[in-house]
């Protein structure tokens, strides 16, 4: 099937991931399960480890809140891929943040996959693929 341009969708979970990054990048992790699906999947960047499990996957991201303090936080390039009830998002990202004393600059791209249940977007799986040599 081919990827469909269906912008009510689109918009639905473009809404997803600006729930999410908002939740987070708040400080309010918490907020962030309502957008996530049960069984979701983290993977951390590199693939060196997972969180499976809507708790699992908002502990992650409570972690990270916990310990770091976001200084700056940029999304650009956004791509949203459509196929009847799964939806594939991905966006360029840049962070600036402060943890254990080390300020730290990130830029990637983060990857979401999610799939529509009656009439809500969930997250199932997402992963972050850093961009080397970017500053």
């Amino acid at each position: 099937m081919i990827s469909s341009p269906e912008p009510d969708a689109q918009e639905a979970v473009r809404k997803v991931i600006h729930d999410i990054n908002a939740a987070w990048i708040n400080g309010h992790p918490e907020n962030i399960a309502g957008r996530l699906h049960e069984h979701v999947v983290m993977i951390q960047p590199g693939f060196r480890g997972r969180a499976a499990g809507r708790e699992a996957s908002v502990n992650s991201y409570r972690d990270f809140c916990d310990q770091a303090t976001i200084h700056d936080f940029k999304q650009s390039d956004p791509e949203i891929d459509v196929f009847g009830s799964t939806a594939v998002a991905t966006y360029r990202f840049e962070i600036t943040y402060e943890i254990g004393g080390k300020t730290l600059h990130e830029a990637g791209r983060d990857v979401f996959v999610l799939v529509r249940e009656v009439d809500q977007w969930k997250t199932v799986w997402r992963t972050i693929i850093p961009l080397s040599g970017e500053a």
